[in-house]
Order: C-alpha cells, then sequence, then structure tokens
C-alpha cells in the first residue's frame, strides 16, 4: 500500500459557473507544489459535484488510483481537484455510493442537488420533479413537461453561455439549439424510451464482451459513412451500435416510423422516456456551462499555477469534466500570458464531441472542431479513453446532441453527433487505437492523438450509464503515469 506521503493531495480550486476563482487559494496551491517539490502535477475536472461528499468520494477514487500508480515514487506526483457547479443524478452508479434507492421519479438528494446547482430554474424544476414523480396519465400533462424542460434549458441570446453549445465550428449553418427540446415531447420521451429498452437488451449482450479489436490494429483505414470518404481516422467504432436509433442517418425530425411508435408508446414508458429526457436536458446546460469555466476560468489558471517552479501540468478530464479540460485549451491560448505547454491532457469518458479535434468535418463542406489546432499546446500526445461499454455515451449522448437544422442526412446520428468516450478522437491524424492491456507494454509515443480502449476495466455494467464512471480499475491509473512519463 502506498506510504501517506507517498502521493501530494493538494487540494481543489473551486471556480463559479462563470470560471471566477480565489487568486489567494491559487497561490495557496502554487505554494504548496513548490514546497512539497511535486514534480508532476495532475489538474484534475469531472462533473460529480452534487455536493462535498459526493465530489470528495470521487476525488478520493482518482487520488487512490494515482497514488498506487506511482507508490514506487513517493512524493513525486500530485492532484489538485477542479471543483465547479456541475452533477450527476444519484442513480449513475457515483463512487462512494452515493445512489438513490428510489425507483421512480427523481428522489429528493438528486433534487435538492438539481436546485442548487441550478438556482435560477427553480420553478420549471419543480414543475418537472412532482410530474415525473406522479406520471400523470394524460397528454397534457406531457405538454407541460417539455414546456418546462425548455424554460430549464433557455438563454438570453446575449448570454455569453451560448456561445459554447457546440463542439465544432464554421458551419455553414451555425447550430446550438437541440433537437430534443424543439421536437413534439411525446416523440422525444417516445425515441428516449426506446433507447432504454435498447441498453437494457445490450446489458444483457454486450457486457463484459471484448472491444472490436483488442489492440484496434485490425481496424479499417476508411469509413464509409459521410459525404466523403474519410482516411484520417484515429481509430474504429464497434462493430454494431448499442442501438438502432444511433445507426440511422438524419434525425428524429426526419419522420419514419417514430411517429406510429410515439403513439402506440403507453404513458408508464413515456414517463420513463421523459426521465431519460430530463437527465439529458440537464446535461446539456451542464455541458454548455463546462465550456465556459475551462475557457473563462481554468485555462487561465493554468500558467500560474506553473509559475515559480518546474512543475509539469497533466491535465485530465472526465465526463462533463472532459469538456471542461478541453476548452481550458481555449483559455489557455486566449490567456495573454505566454502560453504555458501542457505535460500532458487525458480524456477520460470525454462528454465531448468525437469532431472536437478536428481540422475539417468529414460529412460537411465547411467547418472544424472547436478545439482543432490546439494539439499545440500539449507536449505529449492528447490521450483519448473510450469504451463500446459506455451505454450514455454511446446512445444518450448522440441522441441528445443532435441540433436542429441538422442537414447531414447521408450520416447516421451516431457518426455525426457521436462522442469521443464511445468511440474515441475522429478526424485526426494518429496511430490505431490501444487497448488498456497494451499501454501497459508501451509508451504513449510521439504521435498527438492516442486512442485507448478500456472497456477491459468496465465490469460491472449497469443502467443508466454503463461504465461511464466504471473508470476505477489499476490499468487506468498506469495508463495516467505512463502518459505523464511521456
Amino acid at each position: 500500500m502506498p506510504q501517506p506521503d507517498a502521493f501530494h493531495d493538494l487540494g481543489a480550486l473551486h471556480l463559479d459557473d462563470q470560471g471566477a476563482f480565489d487568486p489567494d487559494r491559487l497561490d495557496e496551491v502554487r505554494a504548496a507544489v513548490r514546497d512539497k517539490g511535486v514534480r508532476d502535477l495532475y489538474v484534475l475536472a469531472h462533473g460529480a459535484h452534487n455536493d462535498e461528499a459526493v465530489s470528495g468520494a470521487t476525488d478520493d477514487a482518482y487520488r487512490a488510483l494515482l497514488a498506487e500508480a506511482w507508490q514506487d515514487k513517493p512524493g513525486h506526483a500530485g492532484l489538485v481537484s477542479v471543483h465547479w457547479p456541475s452533477m450527476c443524478f444519484r442513480d449513475e452508479g457515483l463512487p462512494g455510493g452515493a445512489e438513490s434507492s428510489d425507483t421512480a421519479g427523481i428522489d429528493q438528494d438528486t433534487a435538492e442537488d438539481l436546485v442548487r446547482l441550478l438556482p435560477a430554474s427553480a420553478y420549471p424544476l419543480a414543475t418537472i420533479i412532482d410530474l415525473l414523480r406522479e406520471r400523470p396519465e394524460r397528454e397534457s400533462a406531457l405538454d407541460d413537461f417539455g414546456t418546462a424542460l425548455r424554460r430549464l434549458a433557455e438563454l438570453p441570446l446575449q448570454d455569453p453561455v451560448t456561445a459554447f453549445a457546440a463542439d465544432t465550428e464554421g458551419e455553414i449553418l451555425p447550430q446550438s439549439d437541440p433537437l430534443m427540446l424543439f421536437e413534439d415531447t411525446r416523440t422525444m420521451c417516445a425515441e428516449f424510451a426506446g433507447a432504454v429498452e435498447d441498453l437494457r437488451r445490450a446489458q444483457d449482450t454486450q457486457a463484459g464482451k471484448p472491444a472490436r479489436h483488442e489492440s484496434g490494429s485490425e481496424g479499417p483505414d476508411v469509413s464509409e459513412e459521410g459525404t466523403i470518404a474519410e482516411v484520417r481516422v484515429a481509430g474504429p467504432r464497434p462493430a454494431r451500435p448499442l442501438s438502432d436509433r444511433v445507426d440511422r442517418a438524419g434525425t428524429v425530425a426526419a419522420g419514419g416510423s417514430l411517429g406510429e411508435q410515439a403513439r402506440a408508446a403507453d404513458f408508464a414508458s413515456l414517463w420513463d422516456g421523459a426521465h431519460e429526457l430530463f437527465r439529458q436536458g440537464v446535461r446539456h446546460v451542464l455541458r454548455r456551462r463546462a465550456g465556459l469555466v475551462g475557457q473563462l476560468g481554468l485555462g487561465p489558471c493554468l500558467p500560474r499555477l506553473a509559475e515559480g517552479s518546474d512543475v509539469r501540468l497533466h491535465l485530465v478530464g472526465h465526463g462533463l469534466g472532459g469538456r471542461l479540460a478541453g476548452f481550458a485549451l481555449r483559455g489557455l491560448e486566449d490567456s495573454g500570458a505566454e502560453p504555458v505547454l501542457l505535460a500532458s491532457l487525458t480524456l477520460v469518458q470525454g462528454e465531448m464531441s468525437h469532431f472536437a479535434f478536428a481540422d475539417s468535418l468529414p460529412q460537411q463542406v465547411s467547418g472544424h472542431g472547436a478545439l482543432w489546432s490546439l494539439q499545440r499546446l500539449v507536449q505529449g500526445p492528447v490521450v483519448c479513453t473510450y469504451s463500446h461499454l459506455d451505454f450514455h455515451l454511446g446512445v444518450m449522448y448522440p441522441l441528445s446532441a443532435q441540433m436542429i437544422g441538422d442537414s447531414a442526412e447521408l450520416a447516421t446520428m451516431g457518426r455525426k453527433w457521436g462522442a469521443l468516450g464511445f468511440d474515441g478522437l475522429q478526424g485526426v491524424e494518429g496511430p490505431a487505437p490501444v487497448s488498456l492491456k497494451d499501454m501497459a507494454e508501451r509508451e504513449p509515443g510521439n504521435a498527438a492523438y492516442l486512442n485507448v480502449d478500456i472497456s477491459e476495466a468496465m465490469d460491472s455494467v449497469r443502467l443508466p450509464m454503463g461504465g461511464h464512471h466504471d473508470v476505477f480499475h489499476p490499468g487506468v491509473g498506469l495508463l495516467l503515469r505512463r502518459v505523464a512519463e511521456g
């Protein structure tokens, strides 16, 4: 077991929903790094900040993982966490046993979390929570639910958060409004209810199965999806989607059999779908916030953390924190200071478009990822972990991320709107993906990007998230150390 001083715990930096932070606290962390002689400092961003207990349990899980990985070099490495206004529903299997026992509706703890994290939306939240608990069998109740969900997510056009809704830029028709909030509410409830059923079946057939290619060496060189043949793909997608819903071309609004399915669905199923639609609506709000906090808050913090020492910074983002960490690169570029080159950036099951770093969008004639060209701020490769057992990012993310006015009718939903935590960074030049086992026997190399399949770490796949939070495996800790050592 690691000795008490084997790994330095430097506490947390607190950022508010506008990215503001306490400069005195930042100075304290920087002084501690210098005084303790920390050489490799991990800066961790995740999304489980419901309260101090939940946040602390996730911090502790990462701290234990890294302490074990560095136990042969006492005092060499340390961790500082980034606390920001975010949360996860308590039925997602978070570290520390912070899980709701309720089987219907929104439990009281999650309800309190929501109001605390989204205080300006107290009224629509109360309406939604009451409806999900009562589950009325009438059409008007679904309409009320949809109206409240739209009010929860709506922003004035001049609100700066609106600029952080998309992971891509430069398209002919800029997109920032998710289809799920503007399509017929009953239709979307039926869609998400069907997706939950698809994942329930996938839970029985996918759990414990290896990834398509253990090392990625047998993956196809060219994707046949999209409007342009794609030759720069750093990793293959799973052999088959977890749900046929993300394997169809176009969007829900494109029509098809969905309308008939929605009319045939009973209210019990529709309210199950509404529950998931609500979760995704909240995550959409938090993804926007993550972008803003990353760019305006964490990005400017990074140069100051490195001042006065030769510490090497290793930015790690998990889930929603992956988007925050990614957008921190934009803030680092815009900080006005001499840009500090991060020693490494690791996105663990990142909740962000798999085209976020692409310099072109294969299915469109214009546009690029919101983070294109920013890999130059990272000394080593941008490392992305992904897994076909991440149910949330494999199915729910593309259903919730597709935007109004999507015209890519030749690309499947999963292809255009997929998450990098499900099938890796796409549209970038890089070596074939590797498995977690492979990474234990090799160095990251000099590539700009590297995808790592961590499916073998996910041994407790369950609804609703699959293995999204199941990343605290010794192999992941070893990966984070190998990335740090370059």
